[in-house]
């Protein structure tokens, strides 16, 4: 959950919204038919009337904004970030994520948006979930999971922000109409606090073992030199929760821990944390309250421009129904520099199906994406596009480095390169775009590289999610994110090898239609 410091307050009376946020829309922003008409049904609870003006907003955008994704998820407008309690059932996913709307010209205090999907890819918006609308999350609806308590009914339990990890709350929040509509209730408060340093409610996870209800949340030690705490609580009805312990208190990195999940995978446990994207394969004793890694060096979920991951979702679309472990996370990155539409900033990744291969994580985008894919381009024909899915597998020789470059401008100068360092064995996101972003776009940093885990002259095969202004790589289910704002002629894709010559055993590229039915 990012940034205490840089969430607007947001005042409240008698339950009425009144913003006082320092963003306000331009003239020319604000003139705009689509978005004028998606904020004039903001605070709706009608499904119909707030999707429909959604979806034409959304299409407006991809048609005005060369930046805004086809295909991957992000607000209609304005800013998103964490994805919040993504749960599938019935049939049905929901997916819960941090959002900052458009209210009366103004940004609102952080709030809970919601959109529904039957396939994890077509989402259709639904009414903004929970709003900011008491004294104890005044300043912001931070995050959080979402469960079904004993009685069957949609809960979520996140954190309501008054003062950042001065105060905050643990506030549980209930819906029968399959989360149009919420009840709150506080049920762990700042006086609960584990240490003077650590916030009693920031980021939980919350799941059940037998008779009761566990919930992991972030934090730390405290002290002079703390260290970053994942703790668990207990409780036996979801109203009182009893702090029972850190349950890694092996581990060293960092003085705080956000987003802190404990997920079985196979025999053993993965612990993710966030501070970084590091995360630890290992096990749980659940007797002991006690998780230990089988080594403490992280790996890293991503090394890219990616955060706030979510393991909360599961659902039995498995081999042979199997239950499928999906990761949603936050792509990071800077406002969209595209002047003459609203505001918007923050997207989500494609969702991810983990499991553990070799004693790490492995991950990669779920199949479902595939009914995306419009025209296949021959080998031989020449590919431009700016929603594309690449799949290339490489036989390294002599070069240094190989990979593909994608968005390349007309004259060659300018492009994004996906490259893979045979002497390390990393891959990662690089070119002029990017450095050219870094110079003239606030809160866009070099995406760095990723391991890859393979031996020297193994094969290496790249999977490839361009979608306008990001760019997901996965090697050998190892993933890596980067943002990436080319001009809008830059659509180029070539194939390229430095330093000696590398074997290209094989080259499928997709076009991908939008997600949104443009």
């Amino acid at each position: 959950m990012p940034k205490a410091a840089a969430i607007p307050l947001g005042l409240f009376h008698m339950g009425a919204l009144l913003l006082a946020t320092p963003c306000v829309l331009e003239a020319s922003q604000s003139a705009v038919a689509p978005a004028a008409k998606y904020q004039a049904v903001i605070q709706s609870h009608d499904k119909a009337v707030f999707g429909d003006a959604a979806l034409e907003l959304r299409r407006w955008m991809i048609a005005n904004d060369p930046h805004y994704p086809k295909y991957h998820f992000v607000g209609p407008e304005s800013w998103i970030n964490d994805p919040n309690g993504p749960i599938y059932h019935d049939g049905r996913y929901h997916l819960f994520y941090q959002f900052d709307p458009i209210v009366n010209g103004r940004r609102s205090a952080r709030c809970w948006g919601h959109a529904v999907s039957g396939d994890l890819i077509h989402w259709t918006d639904w009414p903004v979930a929970i709003w900011p609308d008491t004294p104890q999350d005044r300043a912001g609806v931070f995050s959080g999971n979402t469960f079904f308590d004993d009685d069957g009914a949609l809960c979520a339990l996140y954190t309501g922000n008054v003062g950042g990890h001065r105060e905050t709350n643990g506030i549980l929040a209930r819906s029968t109409d399959d989360g149009v509509t919420w009840s709150k209730r506080v049920v762990m408060n700042n006086t609960q606090r584990p240490n003077a340093d650590s916030p009693v409610h920031w980021d939980g996870f919350v799941w059940r073992d037998g008779g009761q209800w566990q919930q992991l949340i972030g934090g730390t030690t405290g002290g002079v030199n703390r260290q970053g705490a994942a703790w668990l609580w207990t409780s036996p009805d979801l109203k009182n929760w009893t702090l029972e312990k850190n349950i890694a208190p092996t581990i060293r990195l960092g003085a705080f821990w956000e987003l802190p999940y404990l997920i079985p995978l196979g025999e053993q446990h993965v612990l993710f944390v966030g501070a970084g994207n590091p995360y630890w394969v290992g096990h749980y004793d659940s007797a002991k309250r006690e998780f230990t890694p089988n080594e403490q060096q992280a790996h890293s979920v991503d090394t890219g421009h990616y955060y706030s991951f979510n393991l909360n979702m599961t659902d039995d679309k498995g081999p042979a129904g199997t239950r499928r472990q999906l990761m949603h996370g936050w792509v990071n990155g800077p406002p969209t520099p595209t002047k003459s539409v609203p505001y918007w900033e923050g997207m989500l990744s494609v969702p991810r199906v983990i499991r553990l291969a070799d004693n790490r994580l492995w991950q990669e985008p779920v199949p479902e994406l595939l009914q995306l894919r419009g025209r296949r381009f021959g080998r031989e024909e020449p590919v431009r596009g700016d929603a594309l899915d690449i799949t290339a597998t490489f036989l390294p020789g002599s070069d240094k480095q190989f990979g593909v470059k994608v968005r390349v401008s007309p004259d060659g100068r300018e492009f994004t390169r996906v490259f893979f360092d045979t002497a390390t064995r990393r891959f990662g996101v690089d070119g002029p775009t990017l450095a050219r972003n870094a110079a003239e776009l606030k809160g866009v940093r070099a995406s760095g590289t990723q391991e890859s885990f393979l031996p020297a002259d193994a094969p290496v095969t790249m999977r490839i999610l361009l979608d306008r202004s990001v760019v997901e790589v996965f090697v050998n289910g190892v993933a890596h994110t980067a943002r990436t704002f080319p001009s809008a002629d830059a659509l180029g894709v070539e194939v390229f090898s430095e330093g000696g010559a590398a074997d290209m055993k094989s080259l499928e590229i997709y076009e991908l239609n939008s997600a949104w039915g443009t």
